[in-house]
């Protein structure tokens, strides 16, 4: 692999920003997930009063203000306090990685609302000793079930809930070595106690403080340790498949919820100010986040539904899964990130309707340098930015070696002769 960037060594946070192409990238974690709607404009003022008006979306189901600088900083963290999203310190910050389901409590199909777990681990990590040695990047997964299930995230600790006869229970398990590993199951009330023994059990065995450095030895050990009661069997090593959807989502018992995607995750401060405006003039109290740069809000009528879904139609976002922007990652690129000269976003937009007018149904990855922010997970196609050109990964991640090389300059051709080529594996 070659190509070089710089390494910055943490995830942004609020309390510790990071430093990007352009200005200071500060990263707001709201609590499960979930913004109310007043939060969202006054955060929609400050992207715009205190950074350059630009907002991402994340795939960890926060939002991050863009071209914020030192001295603005400050003011920012006062508005975020006012709003109750603001940690005490940066090592507690750093540690509340936690996802939730995006219609958790919404939702009647879910087997446990874990919007209450989530608010006790959040306690927990706050208050309890030794978890704030764990690595920046160490995540939970709380997943109550229902239409948008998260089994196939990866996360270092996994609370599921499952049925057990006529009661529920959460499942405990951990992305080991082998895969996704259950440990036992315990009841919802302890589930966050739990959750933090066997975070403080990975960091005292783990080489890198994570889960998936695990021996599979010590994934026995920690077994052994927790004695939690017996899983049932049947969801073991079971990936659900979440619909991501997008658009008109019917619920049970006659409520829906409508699912507005981002484009590459980006939204600007006068779309998110005009957003919450139309939230509010339907009288939707909160908006939820979710790992697929998708925001959710409940509604209770089909027909508040259906205006929310015209105007996110007219304000640029994604409302339809078909829409082949949906299968495609791209990071930020020049202009944003000093790591790359690329202007990934414009050339991801090109290669997106190519894939529409070629058949193309794979997914893409266009990423301005090798350290692959935008995605993790593998890709049909994955465009490496190295230099002033793109190296191509087939069914792969930016880890893997090219087999192709693409001039930017070239791409309305050679990039319609490879989606043609590479379309019949996915017909």
């Amino acid at each position: 692999m070659t190509g070089s960037f710089a390494i910055k060594g943490w995830c942004p946070g609020a309390r510790r920003p990071m430093q990007s192409g352009d200005g200071l990238v500060v990263r707001v974690r709201p609590h499960a997930g979930s913004v109310p709607v007043g939060a969202l404009k006054a955060l929609a003022d400050a992207a715009a009063r205190f950074g350059n008006g630009q907002i991402d979306l994340t795939r960890r189901a926060n939002l991050q203000l863009r071209g914020v600088t030192a001295e603005t900083l400050a003011p920012l963290w006062s508005v975020l306090a006012a709003l109750d999203l603001l940690d005490d310190d940066a090592e507690r910050e750093a540690i509340r990685n936690i996802v939730i389901n995006p219609l958790a409590g919404v939702d009647p199909t879910e087997v446990v609302d874990m919007r209450p777990v989530a608010r006790a681990l959040e306690c927990r990590l706050a208050a309890g000793p030794g978890v704030q040695q764990l690595p920046g990047k160490f995540g939970f997964l709380l997943d109550g079930g229902g239409c948008l299930p998260l089994l196939q995230l990866e996360a270092d600790i996994h609370l599921v809930a499952c049925r057990d006869g006529a009661d529920a229970s959460i499942a405990i398990g951990l992305d080991g070595p082998d895969g996704l590993a259950w440990l036992g199951s315990t009841a919802a009330a302890d589930a966050a106690a739990i959750a933090v023994q066997l975070a403080l059990a990975i960091l005292k065995r783990s080489p890198t403080g994570r889960a998936r450095a695990l021996s599979s030895e010590a994934v026995s050990a920690i077994r052994a340790e927790l004695g939690l009661r017996s899983l049932d069997r049947s969801i073991a090593n079971v990936r659900q498949v979440a619909s991501q959807a997008r658009g008109l989502i019917a619920l049970a018992n006659g409520t829906y919820a409508v699912g507005l995607g981002a484009v590459f995750g980006r939204l600007d401060s006068e779309a998110m100010a005009a957003l919450a405006f139309e939230l509010a003039r339907l009288g939707i109290a909160e908006l939820r986040l979710s790992p697929w740069r998708t925001l959710y809000a409940g509604i209770g009528d089909r027909a508040d539904g259906e205006r929310l879904l015209a105007f996110a139609r007219g304000s640029g976002l994604i409302v339809d899964d078909a829409d082949p922007l949906t299968r495609v990652d791209a990071c930020s690129g020049v202009g944003s990130c000093s790591s790359t000269t690329l202007a990934t976003r414009q050339h991801a937009r090109v290669l997106a309707d190519m894939a529409e007018s070629t058949g193309f149904s794979g997914t893409l990855h266009v990423s301005g340098c090798a350290k692959g922010c935008a995605r993790s997970a593998l890709a049909d196609l994955v465009f490496i930015g190295d230099g002033d050109h793109y190296r191509v990964v087939r069914q792969g991640t930016v880890k893997d070696n090219a087999f192709a090389e693409l001039d930017p300059a070239q791409i309305a051709t050679a990039g319609h002769a490879l989606l043609t080529q590479e379309k019949s594996a996915h017909v």
